[in-house]
């Protein structure tokens, strides 16, 4: 047994921590990729080559804000920048000779819905001295209008199909990188599987429209038309903090349809607590993108430490003991007791008075918390255990009491 307790196996990878840098601005060169294996990370999966490089247009990023604080972003950001030959010439040579020996390399790759243009780019991949290649068939914007990204990724004949081809280019372990834009993704990673998918990644952002700057009535981020002077823009990817329930969701969804593939968990993970959720659900790697973007690369240190201290707190002896951990616990609805004895109850010490359980249980619930002295006082015989209390109440002064 290793001595390091983040150390865990995936598709028969050694990854020394589970941490990567998922496909995107973070990974877009050697610069981004040789700083995060110097900081520790456990590998990256490099930001997504095809045939022709990408133009993007300015600007590509916006926010989403609830009480000022960033809780989501979207892009219309696509591929690289650079031709295949720069990665495979010149790049990927540098980043193998200068990082870490077990700093891990995940090669992303897309192509049309053709398979040779695959096998190619995964024969391309295989000779640069790559650990992995992930092919890219979820991204939701820009490509899928070339019958690229999403297009492939959600018709699960198509994503069989180009999964084979990358297959037949390559002897390296092949991820396939899901998108979210379906209504059931199990069904599309069956088809990865059955197309010889040794992983799967999920998620991909979800398709989106961050807003609207309603004074100039332009969709955001504001980008141009191809005159340069009409603001225009259109649907991107949204990711961040925002779309982890998704993504817990969709991980724990293939987890249990898939119990034997592994699957590299992707979407809000932005500090330990986070990550461990996603290794709950069925992840045994992770990748980040906007937490990284953010925040910086040194956020590694605190992933690290912050989950090697829960290992050791829980009594866990290897990362592999937490991956699949809750997954038990997910039922059907039907499953679930309906109406148990259980009501909400106020913790003194913790209630500011603020009235906003009372405000929200008058009209969203059961007329069943007033404010007494000046501290909040709940009804057990009219509360109906719903939770929306503990919803709005921000000091965590809430509990949940079993009456029998």
């Amino acid at each position: 047994m290793s001595s390091n307790p983040l150390e865990i196996e995936f598709a028969g990878i050694t990854f020394k921590n589970p941490f990567m840098l998922s496909s995107a601005p973070p990974t877009m060169d050697p610069r981004h990729i040789l700083r995060a294996a110097r900081l520790g990370w456990g590998g990256v999966v490099m930001k997504t080559v095809t045939e022709e490089p990408t133009v993007d247009p300015r600007t590509r990023l916006g926010v989403l804000r609830k009480n000022g604080k960033a809780i989501g972003m979207n892009n219309i950001e696509l591929l690289s920048r650079k031709p295949l030959k720069t990665w495979t010439e010149d790049w990927i040579p540098k980043i193998r000779k200068e990082a870490p020996e077990d700093f891990i390399f995940i090669a992303s790759i897309m192509s049309s819905p053709e398979p040779e243009g695959w096998t190619a780019l995964a024969e391309s991949m295989s000779q640069t001295g790559a650990d992995a290649i992930e092919l890219n068939v979820s991204c939701p914007h820009g490509s899928p209008e070339k019958h690229m990204g999403a297009f492939i990724g959600q018709d699960p004949t198509l994503v069989e199909q180009v999964t084979k081809a990358a297959k037949k280019g390559t002897d390296l372990p092949v991820l396939v990188k899901l998108t979210p834009n379906v209504t059931d993704m199990v069904p599309i990673a069956e088809a990865a599987v059955r197309g010889g998918a040794d992983a799967l990644s999920a998620i991909n952002t979800v398709e989106s429209l961050i807003g609207i700057d309603i004074e100039t009535a332009t969709p955001l981020p504001i980008a141009y038309g191809v005159d340069k002077k009409e603001q225009l823009s259109t649907y991107g990817g949204f990711c961040g903090p925002a779309v982890k329930p998704l993504g817990l969701r969709f991980v724990s969804q293939i987890a249990k349809a898939l119990p034997d593939i592994p699957i590299s968990g992707i979407g809000g993970i932005e500090d330990w607590t986070s990550a461990t959720e996603y290794l709950m659900v069925g992840a045994s790697t992770l990748q980040i993108c906007t937490a990284a973007m953010w925040h910086g690369f040194s956020i590694i240190k605190g992933l690290n430490e912050g989950l090697t201290k829960f290992l050791e707190r829980k009594g866990y002896k290897t990362l592999d003991s937490v991956v699949g951990k809750a997954l038990p616990k997910i039922t059907t609805w039907t499953a679930l007791s309906k109406l148990p004895p259980l009501v909400a109850g106020v913790i003194d010490e913790k209630c500011t008075a603020c009235k906003k359980c009372v405000i929200a249980c008058a009209d969203g619930g059961f007329l069943a918390i007033q404010m007494r002295e000046k501290v909040a006082v709940i009804n057990n015989e009219k509360c109906d255990g719903c939770g929306l209390c503990a919803v709005v109440c921000e000091d965590d002064a809430i509990e949940f009491i079993h009456t029998n």
